[in-house]
């Protein structure tokens, strides 16, 4: 009979992930406290250098500078936030095509072996961790492992850049050890309800067996037994490639000429890109569409050939809203959809591209 292979599932621990694209953004942000802050005057993440001052997410900015004088405040950029995210998605991608990201701040990613010829999955996490620094300036922990839970708990304990592998056969005694609040599944009463019972780690809780943990937390009890054993986990999905992909910017700089426009189509142009490129997908179709004040102005192009690179796409995108961006002073924000998609090797650049402009 043929040997059942391991699951290798990593998991990416790139907590707290505003900071972290923050500091991608700006170097100099490296070991200070940092806070970032949300329109409600309330802080949204915070630094664990901010943290250990007392500052947590969700207090009052103005009490979060009384705990930490020295905080670093920034008011979070929402789009560099997402254009930063569907980047880290695209990395992974490339990767695997079993890839959940439950959270901005994390993601699993199956790299089970599916062949004598599938990289080694513990070098490929290496490789993975390198290149979210290398090329998007993010410092993650990486933990891989059989189960989710197991390489979830591994990559905290890698914070805040480590890289942790749980060798075959040791995950049962890992999590054994590791305390009941890092199950996701219970709640802080059962966790209290557990801890008056003397239940303090997940071998002390297995060890009561599904009656006696249903006696005590209620039908929540098959759950927390799952995820606290890690053996009936589901496997990471297959991530399903786009519908639609679209692309929008309010801007927060007044405009001065259309080539300002034109480089935010292309910007546009290139995040659309990055997100078909892990399908090896190309559109058939794309949209742009101006904002005003007083209205809404678009522009649909029907493509005769699908495109899939950046360039192309800025240039059509371009083309596309040339007569919508005058007056350019009353531009507020600019959006590019792309649709109709098709598997196929991607296209160079055609210039001028076959199109059809149509309203």
């Amino acid at each position: 009979m043929k040997a059942r292979t391991r699951r290798s599932i990593v998991h990416v621990d790139l907590a707290p992930f505003f900071v972290a694209v923050e500091r991608s953004l700006d170097p100099g942000l490296r070991g200070r406290p940092v806070v970032i802050g949300a329109a409600s005057g309330r802080v949204a993440a915070v630094s664990d250098e901010a943290r250990a001052a007392g500052v947590q997410p969700g207090m009052p900015l103005a009490g979060a500078l009384e705990r930490c004088p020295e905080a670093i405040v920034r008011p979070g950029d929402l789009e560099a936030y997402a254009r930063v995210s569907e980047e880290v998605t695209s990395l992974l991608l490339g990767h695997s095509r079993r890839v959940e990201r439950p959270s901005a701040d994390e993601a699993y990613v199956d790299l089970t072996p599916e062949g004598p010829h599938s990289p080694n999955p513990v070098a490929a996490a290496e490789t993975l961790k390198d290149e979210l620094q290398r090329r998007l300036g993010l410092d993650a922990a990486v933990g891989v492992a059989s189960s989710r839970i197991a390489a979830r708990v591994a990559s905290r304990m890698a914070r805040p850049r480590g890289l942790l592998v749980l060798l075959p056969g040791y995950e049962a005694s890992f999590l054994a050890r590791q305390p009941i609040s890092v199950l996701a599944t219970l709640s802080p009463s059962a966790e209290a309800v557990l801890a008056a019972q003397g239940v303090e780690n997940l071998g002390a809780l297995l060890e009561l067996g599904p009656a006696r943990l249903q006696a005590l937390i209620g039908p929540l009890a098959s759950r927390v037994l799952d995820e606290a054993s890690g053996s009936a986990e589901a496997a990471v999905a297959v991530a399903a490639p786009p519908q639609a992909v679209l692309e929008d910017v309010q801007l927060r700089v007044r405009p001065e000429a259309v080539e300002d426009l034109g480089r935010v189509l292309d910007a546009l142009a290139a995040r659309a890109a990055r997100r078909l490129r892990p399908f090896g997908l190309r559109a058939a179709s794309l949209a742009v569409e101006v904002r005003r004040g007083d209205g809404v102005e678009r522009r649909s192009v029907a493509l005769a050939q699908p495109l899939g690179d950046e360039r192309s796409i800025g240039e059509v995108a371009r083309q596309a809203a040339a007569a919508l961006l005058e007056p350019v002073a009353g531009v507020r924000g600019l959006a590019l959809k792309l649709g109709r998609f098709a598997a196929a090797p991607l296209q160079g650049s055609l210039f001028p591209p076959p199109t059809r402009l149509a309203r």
